[in-house]
């Protein structure tokens, strides 16, 4: 069994051009480097705008900061299926909505927990990849279940 060395080999850093030195090298460009250092606020900017815009009306503050549990994206394909929403109480891998994306729901069927049980559900299923991702009830409340939450 051979143990690797704690070291780079000097020949790693050896260069063909004799004169040039780390301090006469160009410093790299954000471009060049494919980084944009103003993306990061812009990109918060544009998430607390699509949260706010999820958030009902009634629960909205005033202070115009966007607040949610969680982000929740399919486990799939990572789609983007809520903004807005409020971990269970009890379950804390559960959520529930009011106002989702990129979800359908299938009406053709009807599922119930028990046979006598009055709440009927429907399968919510991720629009990009078809993944189950929740259940809708009669007052059109999300049950998001299998997603991941950020």
């Amino acid at each position: 069994m051979s143990r690797l060395p704690k070291k780079y080999d000097e020949v790693y850093f050896d260069s063909d051009e004799e004169n040039q030195t780390t301090d006469n090298r160009e410093q790299p460009k954000d471009d060049d480097l494919l980084y944009d250092p103003s993306e990061d606020e812009d990109d918060e900017r544009w998430m607390a705008a699509q949260i706010k815009q999820a958030t009902p009306k009634e629960l909205a503050t005033k202070d115009d900061v966007a607040h949610t549990d969680a982000i929740l994206t399919c486990p799939m394909c990572f789609s983007p299926l809520c903004y807005s929403c409020q971990r269970h109480e009890t379950f804390t891998n559960q959520y529930r909505a009011m106002f989702v994306t990129n979800c359908k729901v299938n009406k053709n069927e009807r599922y119930r927990y028990a046979k006598d049980d009055q709440d009927a559900y429907f399968i919510v299923q991720c629009e990009t990849c078809d993944t189950h991702v929740a259940m809708m009830d009669d007052d059109e409340i999300y049950h998001f279940f299998n997603i991941i939450a950020s």
